[in-house]
C-alpha cells in the first residue's frame, strides 16, 4: 500500500503543481496592465465633406494585443535632408518602441527592401515561420495600396517631385535613388521582435497573435505609411482597430510645391488628412509618459 500512497501523492502534487501554474498564469495574462491612449480624428460635419471637426477621444488598450509596426526607417535615404531628419527622429522612436516593448507590446519592424540584410537574423527567421492565415478571398494583401478616390480626397501636398525639401550636399538636387540597405542602427532590434516588409508575413503576426490595435510609425507618411502592403490603407481595408502615431513620422514635401507651406505644416496636413479618411492618430507619450517629440526645425517655426 505505502508505495502505491507514494505514487497518488506524488500525482497529486503534481496536479496541484500544474493547476497551481496554470492559475499563475491566467492570472498573469488577466492582470496585464493594460493603457489608456488619447486618439484624434476628424469629423465631416456636413455631407459634402467640406468642413471638419476634429475628436478627441480615448480607448483602453491590453498592450499584449497591440503591435507597433515601424516603417522604413532606413539607414539613408536619396534626400539627404530626409535622412537628417530620420536621424533626428531615431533616438525617440526607439525609446517609444523600448517602452511598448515592456510593457508586452508586438515590435515588427519593417524596413522595407532591406531583407537580405536580416536574412539570417532570428527576428527575420521568426516573421517566416509564422503560421499562415488567409487573408479575405481576392483581397491584395501583398500589394501597394494606391490613392483611393473612391475612400479620400486627393493628398494636400503636391510630392509630384519627390518631394525633397533641401538641395544635397553638393548644392544640386538630390537624385533618387535606392540608398537604403538596413534599417538605421539607431532603432534597436530585440529578442522576441519581428522583420518582415511583406503584407502576408505581417498579416500572419497579427493573426497568431490576436493582435487588436496596430499602431504605424515611420515615414514617410504621405507615401510608405499610407501606401505600403502592411501600413495604414492596407490595415484599415482589413477593417484592423490601426493608427497613426503622428509625432513618429515625417513626410517627403518640397514646400515650393503646392500648398506653399513649410514642410512641417505639410505634414501636419497629411496627418489630418489621414485623420479624415483612414485612421485616428495618438502621441508616443501615451508610451513614454514623456512630452511629444518635435523635430527642432519644426519647433523653431512655432
Amino acid at each position: 500500500m505505502k508505495p502505491i500512497f507514494c505514487v497518488l501523492l506524488a500525482v497529486a502534487l503534481f496536479s496541484s503543481c500544474r493547476s497551481g501554474s496554470n492559475e499563475r498564469a491566467a492570472t498573469s495574462i488577466s492582470d496585464s496592465k493594460r493603457i489608456q491612449v488619447n486618439l484624434r480624428k476628424q469629423v465631416a460635419i456636413n455631407s459634402e465633406n467640406v468642413a471638419w471637426e476634429t475628436r478627441e477621444y480615448q480607448e483602453d488598450w491590453d498592450p499584449v494585443k497591440t503591435a507597433f509596426i515601424v516603417t522604413d526607417m532606413w539607414n539613408e535615404h536619396w534626400c539627404e535632408s530626409a535622412t537628417q531628419r530620420v536621424g533626428e527622429l531615431a533616438p525617440a522612436m526607439n525609446a517609444t518602441i523600448a517602452a511598448a516593448r515592456e510593457m508586452g507590446v508586438t515590435i515588427i519592424h519593417a524596413p522595407s527592401g532591406t531583407m537580405d540584410f536580416y536574412a539570417d537574423a532570428p527576428q527575420r527567421v521568426a516573421a517566416q515561420a509564422m503560421p499562415y492565415h488567409a487573408a479575405p478571398e481576392a483581397f491584395p494583401i501583398n500589394d501597394w495600396c494606391y490613392l483611393d478616390p473612391d475612400t479620400e480626397a486627393p493628398l494636400p501636398i503636391d510630392d509630384s517631385d519627390g518631394g525633397c525639401d533641401k538641395p544635397c550636399s553638393n548644392g544640386e538636387p538630390c537624385e533618387e535613388r535606392t540608398a537604403w540597405t538596413r534599417q538605421t542602427p539607431e532603432i534597436t532590434i530585440e529578442e522576441g521582435d519581428f522583420i518582415s516588409d511583406q503584407g502576408q508575413e505581417i498579416f500572419n503576426i497579427i493573426q497568431s497573435r490576436e493582435i487588436k490595435n496596430i499602431v504605424v510609425m515611420g515615414v514617410h507618411l504621405n507615401m510608405c505609411v499610407l501606401g505600403r502592403p502592411f501600413a495604414i490603407r492596407q490595415m484599415a481595408n482589413l477593417n484592423k482597430n490601426v493608427v497613426l502615431m503622428r509625432d513618429m513620422t515625417d513626410t517627403m514635401y518640397n514646400p515650393e510645391m503646392p500648398p506653399y507651406v513649410s514642410h512641417f505644416k505639410g505634414t501636419e496636413l497629411v496627418v489630418a488628412h489621414v485623420e479624415r479618411y483612414w485612421a485616428p492618430s495618438m502621441q508616443s507619450t501615451d508610451f513614454t509618459g514623456q512630452q511629444a517629440f518635435a523635430f527642432q526645425e519644426a519647433a523653431g517655426e512655432e
